[in-house]
């Protein structure tokens, strides 16, 4: 490990009682991390991240006054690691699971703590740190119409969700189908897409294994069954408990 010394770090929680609590959890880390400071909302984490720069930031997601993503927001770059620590919020851990990042969920699980502190002190003791996830993220959070990183080789390709014209599952993994013909293989299988995108999304459920940009929907068929043709020139079946969910969104 090509440390120089612990990793300093914050802990960020608007609970007294959570923050005692996870400092005495990180006690069997103190080799590899030291705490340097903690914030109880977002304005005191804001000025104390900009102050002292931690490496690592233990993150409270929901705080009275601002939760952790209108904290990230602030920040022009993000040039920290994050451990999200959060109560189970459905939109917040599909957000941060799609995105790979780390979270913990209260109460805190040891086991899953050591993991975390584990992977983060490798990445920052290596030098392996990615800010691509959080990037996405919070890029995501600012904008209406989100983004993703999709890996190509040694490469990693941004991809807008208005570039998409149909997504097609196969298990645990998915083809993504672009407007400039491209076609990028996934790890994420369809429902983690359908819960990142979100209900007002153009990218619309339409059967067992596709997802379809309504926006690129060309044509259908009016009878049984239903065909829908894409710009690409692609044709589907939709499946029956489909048909009246795709023409209302057509009509809209």
């Amino acid at each position: 490990m090509m440390m120089n010394g612990p990793i300093s770090c914050l802990l960020v929680d608007d609970e007294r009682n959570g923050r005692e609590v996870l400092r005495k959890l990180l006690l069997p880390y103190t080799e590899s991390m030291t705490i340097i400071g903690e914030a109880a909302n977002t304005e005191e984490a804001f000025e104390i991240i900009n102050r002292l720069k931690p490496q690592l930031v233990f993150l409270d997601i929901q705080m009275p006054g601002g939760d952790a993503f209108s904290l990230l927001k602030r920040f022009e770059a993000i040039d920290f690691e994050i451990v999200f620590v959060t109560s189970y919020d459905h939109y917040a851990i599909s957000a941060i699971r799609f995105n790979a990042i780390d979270y913990l969920l209260k109460p805190i699980d040891t086991t899953e703590l050591d993991q975390a502190v584990k992977k983060v002190v490798e990445r920052i003791g290596e030098n392996l740190v990615n800010r691509e996830p959080i990037d996405t993220l919070v890029y995501n959070l600012k904008n209406t119409v989100k983004r993703m990183a999709v890996h190509v080789g040694d490469k990693v390709k941004m991809i807008h969700a208005n570039e998409i014209i149909y997504i097609e599952g196969d298990g645990r993994y998915s083809d993504i189908y672009t407007l400039d013909g491209s076609k990028y293989v996934t790890p994420r299988n369809l429902k983690e897409f359908e819960e990142f995108f979100g209900e007002a999304s153009t990218l619309l459920r339409i059967s067992k294994s596709l997802l379809v940009n309504t926006e690129e929907i060309v044509e259908y068929s009016k009878g049984d069954p239903f065909v829908i043709t894409l710009s690409s020139g692609c044709s589907f079946d939709v499946a029956r408990r489909k048909k009246a969910e795709v023409l209302d969104r057509l009509k809209k």
